[in-house]
């Protein structure tokens, strides 16, 4: 168990440095460093470690624990589009403020800066998969189509 806390501990801090360059291109330096602090957390630090680093199987307890940590980030970090959702089932979401639709991008494209891809733009549209306010949802399409995410280059 050591070896895989080790190694996720090692995933947080790649996966916050590569958001928090994303981030830190927008202006937004706050949340780059704030970015996914709660994955430290126990309750969903040791989770994370079993479920992706330790190359078993979960036991059913332990993958319930997995649930209950996912939900717990989602639930816990505003840039998840989870977070903001009021119900589900009738697919119902609050507005989400432009600063956490940008940190959702950043964290979209960090995993580009992982894998050493450019991200295309048509990688990064999961808004028909994703529930989000009628409003949040226009603004991530200028974000992600229009280069209205503050960045310069618009090279994205």
């Amino acid at each position: 168990m050591l070896k895989a806390c080790l190694k996720n501990f090692l995933y947080i801090v790649e996966h916050k440095l590569n958001v928090m360059v994303e981030c830190w291109k927008l202006g937004l330096y706050l949340q780059g460093i704030q970015h996914d602090l709660s994955k430290l957390s126990p309750v969903e630090f040791f989770p994370y470690a079993k479920k992706f680093f330790a190359a078993r199987e979960l036991s059913k307890e332990e993958q319930e624990k997995w649930q209950l940590a996912w939900r717990h980030h989602q639930r816990k970090n505003k840039h998840h589009w989870e977070h903001w959702v009021i119900d589900f089932d009738s697919k119902k979401a609050a507005p989400m403020p432009r600063k956490y639709l940008l940190e959702m991008v950043c964290d979209w494209r960090s995993f580009s800066r992982k894998w050493g891809k450019q991200v295309k733009n048509h990688h990064l549209d999961l808004s028909e998969k994703i529930i989000l306010h009628p409003d949040s949802r226009r603004e991530l399409m200028d974000i992600i189509y229009r280069g209205k995410d503050g960045d310069s280059s618009s090279s994205h």
